[in-house]
């Protein structure tokens, strides 16, 4: 541990990490059901502006009474492609409605009520109603009345064991560097998923979570689904709403529709979805000389609908569903990129498939609990590893409002087992050893002899993730190829050097992230098959007969472990034809 860098300990019963939507609603449910126990949330983050809720989102998705069979037969076969977890996704459909009420109570105010909600789907009974952008500072002042203490501006590296039962977690401040531990009887990891940091918006999750649960001995499951695609502005990184209808390649054709691709792909790329089909027809387009793309402005007709403007907040919302928060984000981002990106305003608008990923593989049950004893997940972090959804990315996979809903939805099961657990164990301190072990490891790489900077790092990373012929549109040897490049950069990691707390922060950033990498590119190699959005050249067809099975990874003494677990797809309801 460098000199002149102090240690402080905190005591609590439920320790969550995540300061985002999922984390606070855990904490606030977890005071709400044992009032008694002691609650802390840590975050790199201030209360009431982290994670990615604020982020210019506000879509709660929700499912009506008596449309829940419906909504669970609907996702199976078009959008899970039958690798969810039935029974998860059941228990989803049934707790919409609770869940609202329950969010409700805690002062937070949807702009559309339930019974005015929008139909987000003309054929299931799903629907959309918005809360503004300031739902997380309102949840943060709940948070406060009911006495939860949040430590901010701390990042989480790793957890604490005591065998094998997770009792605490460890990181450091950003601001002084200083070593923070906490001592806890139940951590719920709330921290959000690994989204690249390749496009502005929604990329604040870094995999932090992700490769401590990893680390701590959990199980990781569908990480081969961490490719959400969205089609943005090339200059500015805007996402184009409404483009996948108006794209044309360099010769003037459209090439906007499904009709382009082969049959195998039209009826595998994400099943009805759409964003994986998108980005690999502009990738052929690239591909055959044919590019750039553009976007034909004129004939985007979502800015100008009522869907574009109260959703996508493209132009001035209705009175009915405007949001000032809202309003005020993406009229902001909208006057930036005219006034920086000469070509956000033209005809033809250049246009890119853009990786924001929403990897989330942390490996859950019914109740939340990874598996490991006093280790429980909410949110982001666990959306693929709960598969609820199954063979797309989640959030938010095609079900605009999902993630919002998901994330409450999850806290508030995560709470529930959190407090019965840490109520019914005793207290446990970490192992001396394992602290002092840690903290070399957190501080190993500042001030040391290295010559990387972590944003090099980023940069090499982002230039991995991003071409879709990597992470879109798979084939065994550019896999192997991409999975080769990350390995060679997990080897450079030593090599990067913090100069101060906050890049060492971005160091351990580019570990997680080279990490998550790995996962991804070793769990697509094993899916030898096309299913939801996992595309795979070489092997263009769904294989129900040998991968209707979860890829499962797991740590096995510093390496990684690939494992399929059958889908247990003969107690399920619904079933492949």
């Amino acid at each position: 541990m460098p000199q002149g860098l102090d240690t402080q300990v905190y005591e609590t019963d439920i320790l969550v990490v995540g300061h985002g939507i999922a984390g606070l609603a855990a904490a606030i449910s977890a005071k709400e059901n044992q009032p008694s126990l002691r609650v802390t949330t840590v975050d790199k983050g201030c209360v009431g502006y982290a994670g990615k809720a604020n982020k210019g989102g506000g879509h709660v998705a929700f499912i009506p009474e008596g449309g829940e069979e419906q909504y669970v037969e609907y996702h199976t076969r078009n959008l899970g492609d039958y690798l969810n977890d039935q029974d998860m996704l059941r228990i989803y459909a049934n707790s919409t409605l609770k869940t609202l009420g329950r969010w409700e109570s805690w002062g937070v105010k949807f702009i559309i009520p339930r019974e005015r909600a929008l139909n987000a789907h003309p054929i299931i009974p799903w629907k959309i109603t918005l809360v503004d952008l300031d739902v997380m500072v309102q949840m943060g002042r709940y948070a406060r009345e009911l006495g939860i203490k949040s430590v901010e501006k701390t990042t989480i590296i790793d957890l604490l064991r005591k065998g094998d039962r997770v009792v605490g977690a460890i990181g450091f401040d950003l601001i002084t560097g200083n070593t923070i531990i906490f001592k806890a009887k139940a951590v719920i990891m709330a921290n959000g998923n690994q989204n690249w940091g390749i496009v502005p918006m929604w990329s604040s999750g870094r995999g932090d979570g992700i490769a401590a649960a990893y680390r701590a001995g959990a199980k990781m499951r569908n990480a081969e689904f961490g490719s959400f695609i969205q089609i943005v502005h090339k200059d500015s990184k805007t996402v184009s709403y409404g483009a996948e209808d108006c794209l044309y390649n360099a010769q003037g054709e459209n090439v906007s529709t499904r009709a382009n691709l082969e049959e195998n792909l039209r009826t595998v790329v994400g099943g009805v979805d759409l964003g994986g089909s998108q980005s690999v027809l502009m990738y052929l387009e690239v591909r055959d000389g044919k590019g750039p793309i553009y976007e034909k402005v004129e004939e985007n007709k979502l800015p100008g609908s009522f869907i574009g403007r109260n959703l996508c907040c493209q132009g001035t919302a209705d009175p009915p569903f405007y949001r000032p928060w809202a309003q005020k984000f993406w009229d902001r981002l909208n006057a930036k990129n005219r006034a920086q990106c000469p070509g956000f305003d033209v005809p033809l608008r250049e246009s890119v498939p853009a990786v924001v990923g929403e990897m989330s593989p942390l490996y859950v049950d019914h109740n939340m609990y990874t598996g490991v004893p006093g280790l429980y997940a909410a949110g982001d972090i666990c959306a693929n590893g709960s598969a609820w959804s199954g063979a797309v990315p989640t959030p938010p996979g095609r079900n605009r409002g999902s993630g919002l809903m998901h994330a409450v939805l999850t806290a508030i099961i995560a709470a529930k087992s959190a407090c019965e657990y840490a109520a019914a164990v005793s207290w446990e301190d970490p192992e001396p050893d394992q602290i002092d072990a840690l903290r070399q490891r957190m501080y190993a790489n500042l001030n040391n002899r290295g010559a990387i900077r972590p944003t090099d790092m980023k940069w090499q990373i982002q230039n991995i993730m991003q071409p879709v012929a990597y992470t879109g549109y798979k084939r065994e040897d550019r896999l192997q190829e991409a999975l080769g490049k990350v390995l060679e950069l997990k080897g450079m990691l030593p090599d990067l050097v913090a100069r101060d707390p906050h890049e060492l922060a971005s160091v351990h950033e580019c570990i997680n992230t080279v990490l998550c990498a790995e996962m991804f590119f070793r769990a697509s190699l094993a899916r030898k098959e096309s299913r939801g959005w996992h595309l795979r050249e070489d092997y263009p067809h769904r294989d129900d007969k040998n991968f209707l099975k979860w890829i499962v990874i797991k740590d096995n003494n510093g390496e990684m472990e690939l494992s399929l677990e059958d889908v247990p797809i003969e107690r399920y309801k619904y079933k492949p034809e």
